[in-house]
């Protein structure tokens, strides 16, 4: 973490899936799989939940990426 360029700043989902699986062929695809990471954590969902995450949101505030990252790693 000490010489990242990640930055914890809004983000679609679609770009932050995008990070985190950058050879994934497509964005729908990419979504998914952090979708998954996301729905096979219960910890993660937990907290995302408690900062207002809805699935249906098209964006990740600031606070809800520093979750993410606090779960998986930054990408």
């Amino acid at each position: 973490m000490n010489d990242s360029t990640f930055k914890i700043r809004p983000y679609s989902k679609r770009e932050l899936a995008k990070l985190y699986f950058p050879d994934t062929v497509n964005e729908e695809s990419a979504t998914a799989n952090l979708r998954n990471l996301m729905k096979y954590n219960p910890d993660l969902l937990t907290e995302l939940k408690g900062a207002n995450y809805k699935t249906h949101n098209k964006i990740f505030t600031p606070k809800q990426v520093g979750i993410i990252v606090h779960y998986l790693g930054e990408p």
